[in-house]
């Protein structure tokens, strides 16, 4: 193990505690006070209780199935090559809060026992969380993907958010399950966002930015789409279309229990159609009033036959 600024780690199936860690801050800190890691390899250790805030790995990092026994946090961590946290379990609060990632980010099959905040957090590169579970929170607020951010197969069972999110090419939940309240955006996505065969048990809020959204054959209980989504052979209880027009929407072999539309053109399509009637009904009322008053001006206009001489 080489603990000099930018040099490599090895505790692969070790145990890393304060005292370790410490060392290692010590040796490895840069004269500009920064801590600057080279290739570490964490695989099967067990961490207890460490903050890599502000640390520079600046070779790839592998913390496959790596421990987390308690809260970590990664804020500001900068990783410049590949990093690799599969299959790690983060028993803890795993704050990860605008922390930059320049090369591959791979979370597939981690597992997430406390808070996951990802909030303001940059890819540069391909983020995959594919069948990660994030058993409380998990926050991608203002979260930037330079490329694809990968969430197939994810199970969320408590609230996730990615608003104000950017996603430079695909945002894909396929088959993810959504056991609480979901936020996917508002955000913009270069390429497709991607729902196909999801499971949402509470309300799933979704609006997009991007050339496609789909959502076929979901099974969804309460949804808000704020843009117009292939919903093809898709189950929904409730479906609120918030601005959307449902024409705009593929609606092909769906069952829909309950239809909302909310603005939009489609909502404002029954007050246009009130618009000739109650047009009509004033003309036909002025007409009356025009007859009433022609009426009376002849009444009053008459003169009895006996005062006929009376007349000027």
């Amino acid at each position: 193990m080489d603990l000099t600024p930018g040099g490599k780690v090895d505790l692969r199936g070790r145990a890393l505690g304060p005292e370790e860690w410490a060392a290692i801050r010590a040796a490895a800190t840069a004269p500009d006070g920064t801590i600057r890691l080279g290739r570490c390899w964490f695989e099967d250790t067990a961490i207890e209780g460490l903050s890599f805030h502000g640390v520079v790995f600046e070779g790839d990092v592998s913390f496959d199935r790596a421990g987390f026994g308690k809260g970590v946090a990664f804020y500001r961590a900068v990783f410049e090559g590949n990093v690799s946290f599969r299959e790690t379990v983060f028993v803890g609060n795993a704050s990860f809060h605008e922390a930059v990632f320049r090369g591959h980010a791979d979370f597939s099959g981690a597992r997430f026992g406390g808070d996951a905040l990802f909030g303001h957090a940059v890819w540069h590169r391909d983020a995959d969380f594919t069948e990660a579970v994030f058993q409380s929170v998990a926050d991608f607020d203002r979260a930037a993907f330079g490329n694809d951010a990968l969430f197939r197969d994810v199970c969320f069972r408590s609230v996730v958010s990615l608003r104000h999110a950017e996603v430079s090419r695909h945002l894909l939940l396929s088959r993810a399950l959504f056991h609480d309240h979901a936020w996917i955006g508002p955000l913009t996505a270069g390429g497709r966002v991607g729902m196909d065969a999801t499971r949402s048990w509470r309300r799933l809020r979704v609006s997009a930015r991007a050339p496609a959204v789909t959502a076929r054959r979901a099974a969804l209980n309460q949804a808000q789409l704020k843009m117009p989504a292939d919903l093809s052979r898709t189950a929904v209880r409730e479906l609120l279309l918030d601005g959307v027009d449902p024409d705009l929407c593929d609606f092909a072999g769906a069952r829909i229990d309950a239809l909302t539309v909310r603005g939009g053109p489609a909502a404002e399509e029954p007050r246009r159609a009130r618009r000739p009637l109650l047009a009509a009904a004033g003309a036909l009322a002025l007409v009356v009033v025009i007859l009433a008053v022609s009426l009376s001006l002849r009444h009053f206009d008459h003169t009895p036959a006996h005062l006929a001489h009376l007349r000027p």
